[in-house]
């Protein structure tokens, strides 16, 4: 009965898990920005800086709007001296939108819609974890009205709130062997709504030499939804699944961008990003059950997770080729927050490596972009905790890496 509820657990845990990986989507929620593997916080003169540094906007003269996409191929191999099971790597989705419209000299009002936290990792119902999950998805999107003020010559500020939706679907199945059943399966859908802020600031000392920062704050939401069971009744030595709500807070964490542009060759420009993380909020994630499994009664389940607040470094390149066309290239360095006692199947997160280039064309009143991002995850094992909370005889090694392109479109007026 403990593994069912630890198993049950674990599948909702996956929400929170989600946001806190190297999932989290922050150089590929704009063109632009993925080629340069997202050192934007100190550059100025686009429309996806409403999203990475709004104070940055200053330099804006026209109305601009930016929208477009990435697809997101992720592949993980999982493998042990048995078999080896593989990820459904289809390519999955994820949109952004930039608008900036120069109010007068000193005001802009900018907006952002993204997603810069989701994730999607199916298996297949034969995979050796498919007790722990088999479907995980999760799509957190940011609304991020603000406006910018110009206080000095050098100096820009900028302010907002951040309105936040998630949406989580996620199942696994529930071994019922032991007690002469077969294999049950959960299914969870949840959302949830979620308010916070930011403070951003943007200098240019010189022509050649500016400086950006960012925080945004934590956001904290409360999943709700429904755990539902292919078996709702599914009755024996005392096992009861019943369909009913469950809820669990989860922390959308604070960050904060600090970085640099210089300009000093001609046609070219040089960035450079730092990205602190609030990831130690997830201490630990309890899951709040309608229906207890096992029983009627409402009932709680904790799950600790101890995680650690991270930096990850970005490094970008611009080079003016002609008039109209430009060409980036970048790197990242990632530091994975998990704890590695408890990686699961959900999201098998590791430090990993980005590499990414990119081309623009810049018209008069419009401008294409396109990027591609290749992410390289160092191996990682399965959890030791989540090895003995499976009953598990051997520690298997994840292989991931991701292939990310991304496409906008920009309009001046």
């Amino acid at each position: 009965m403990k593994k069912v509820i630890l198993s049950l657990a674990v599948l909702l845990v996956g929400v929170s898990v989600c946001l806190g990986s190297g999932f989290q989507l922050y150089s590929e929620s704009a063109a632009d920005v993925l080629g340069i593997a997202g050192a934007s916080v100190a550059r100025n003169g686009h429309a996806s800086a409403a999203w990475y540094n709004p104070a940055s906007t200053i330099d804006i003269t026209r109305p601009t709007f930016t929208g477009g996409g990435s697809a997101l191929k992720l592949s993980i191999d999982y493998k042990t001296s048995v078999r080896t099971d593989h990820l459904d790597d289809q390519p999955r989705y994820a949109g952004f939108f930039y608008g900036v419209y120069p109010l007068n000299d000193d005001f802009r009002l900018n907006l952002s819609v993204n997603a810069p936290c989701g994730m999607i990792t199916q298996w297949n119902r034969s995979a050796q974890l498919s007790t722990m999950a088999t479907f995980t998805s999760l799509r957190v999107c940011y609304i991020t009205p603000s406006i910018t003020w110009k206080a000095t010559e050098k100096l820009s500020l900028a302010a907002g709130p951040s309105v936040t939706i998630g949406v989580a679907r996620l199942a696994n199945y529930i071994d019922l062997r032991k007690y002469g059943q077969g294999m049950n399966k959960n299914y969870m859908s949840a959302d949830a709504f979620g308010l916070g802020g930011f403070l951003a600031a943007y200098y240019k000392l010189t022509d050649d030499w500016a400086f950006g920062a960012k925080y945004q704050s934590r956001v904290a939401m409360t999943l709700r939804g429904k755990a539902r069971y292919r078996h709702s009744s599914y009755l024996n030595r005392a096992i009861l699944f019943k369909d009913g709500a469950v809820h669990t807070r989860m922390d959308m964490p604070a960050f904060l961008a600090l970085g640099v542009q210089n300009t000093s060759l001609d046609n070219w420009t040089f960035l450079f990003e730092a990205l602190w993380t609030e990831f130690s909020s997830y201490k630990h994630q309890d899951i709040h059950f309608r229906h207890y499994p096992g029983g009627l009664a409402r009932g709680k389940a904790a799950n600790p997770r101890k995680w650690h607040d991270v930096w990850s470094y970005h490094f970008g390149v611009e080079y003016k080729l002609t008039d109209h066309w430009l060409l980036r290239g970048g790197y990242c360095f990632d530091y994975s927050p998990a704890n590695k006692r408890y990686v699961s199947p959900e999201m098998p997160d590791a430090d990993k490596h980005l590499f990414t280039c990119g081309v623009e064309y810049q018209g008069e009143t419009w401008d294409f972009a396109l990027s591609y991002g290749y992410t390289r995850f160092q191996r990682t094992k399965l959890g030791t905790a989540s090895l003995k909370r499976e009953g598990i005889s051997e520690r298997g090694v994840f292989h991931s890496d991701c292939h990310i392109l991304s496409a906008s479109v920009t309009l001046k007026f």
